[in-house]
């Protein structure tokens, strides 16, 4: 089976680094080509995986960008003649329309959010061949007759576990550096802990947004406004995740969508993997955030950036409690998101599609 793999971004989010994920675990007869838009981490993560990638170079005008990616793409298919292209995200979608109806080349959507929900995401499914969701909140607005559920593979080796001498008081925050991540929602409910919780710390990781530009500065300025400022550090994107799991206490996601329906979490590739190396999660109710945190045995599930803090102190202060948690919630995560299992089943849809 040949794939032509179009991806919407080459900067590494969940979507893309599960994708990666399950490239390094595709079955032997599967060849893949991928046209990435833009340089980043991405095109390495690709290459690792052993696939050939096409960058495409960015534009400051974005109809220009839009029309060269679409090119590619049809380039791509003309040339490697794939039995299915496979467009991560909606970008990649919409940009894969063209060139694979033209050529009568079955098109699968893995719907990665949910910022075209109320802008046609059921005319677009409705021109895919199918459309996968790594979650059922990220699948609702799509028609169940072009609908499969695959969860995301985790990135991390089974043997990683986090560290049984982990430091009392450090909160994690995963993901990309743009406003719908809620991170600057977990300094501030780290703040208002300080007084019980002295050695209190906050650990950033992800990659900056090209189109939340500044985001970084402001969570600076949010930590100084609280009194964090010594206690918050930004690592940047962080190619080994483990790395960082392993020594924090817990996991913090506090994903929020906006008015415009842009955020929330598809389902929250940081959250299975905090759960993967046994680590309790708090999580506010975001998208998908139910489907991977089991509220009250792998952690806890808040309404908002209000229910943070006592939801987060309940597990600092309780650490049988939070072991407990983290051992829950490592065997949910190794039941439902291993890579080989989640790897096969993405590649059994994508043969279904091309067939």
């Amino acid at each position: 089976m040949r794939v032509l793999l179009v991806l919407s971004s080459g900067d590494p989010g969940g979507a893309e680094l599960s994708v990666t994920t399950a490239l390094r675990h595709r079955p032997g007869d599967v060849d893949v080509r991928a046209v990435v838009p833009g340089p980043g981490a991405v095109a390495d993560e690709l290459r690792d995986a052993g696939v050939a990638a096409e960058v495409v170079a960015p534009r400051s005008r974005r109809a220009v960008a839009r029309a060269r990616l679409v090119a590619t793409v049809d380039r791509g298919v003309r040339s490697f003649a794939p039995d299915v292209v496979h467009a991560v995200g909606n970008k990649a979608a919409l940009a894969s329309l063209g060139p694979a109806r033209a050529r009568r080349v079955p098109l699968v959507w893995h719907k990665v959010d949910f910022w075209y929900d109320r802008r046609g995401a059921r005319l677009l499914a409705g021109c895919c061949r199918l459309v996968i969701a790594p979650s059922r909140a990220a699948g609702a607005t799509v028609p169940a007759a072009r609908l499969a559920i695959v969860p995301p593979p985790v990135r991390i080796a089974a043997g990683a576990r986090a560290s049984d001498r982990r430091p009392p008081a450090t909160i994690g925050s995963v993901g990309r550096l743009e406003p719908g991540k809620g991170h600057d929602r977990v300094i501030r409910a780290a703040a208002r802990l300080r007084g019980d919780f002295q050695e209190i710390r906050v650990v950033i990781a992800g990659a900056p947004a090209p189109y939340a530009a500044g985001y970084a500065d402001h969570l600076r300025a949010v930590a100084r406004e609280a009194g964090l400022e010594d206690r918050v550090e930004l690592l940047g994107h962080v190619a080994r995740i483990e790395d960082v799991l392993c020594d924090l206490t817990l996991l913090a996601s506090a994903s929020h969508r906006d008015e415009r329906g842009r955020g929330g979490e598809a389902l929250g590739l940081a959250l299975a993997e905090a759960a993967w190396v046994g680590l309790p999660v708090v999580a506010t109710r975001s998208g998908g955030s139910d489907e991977v945190v089991v509220d009250g045995v792998t952690g806890f599930l808040v309404a908002g950036p209000d229910d943070l803090a006592p939801a987060i102190a309940r597990l600092l202060g309780d650490p049988e409690r939070a072991r407990s948690a983290g051992r829950a919630g490592m065997e949910l995560a190794r039941e439902r998101f291993a890579p080989g299992p989640c790897s096969a089943r993405l590649f059994a849809e994508l043969r279904r599609a091309a067939r």
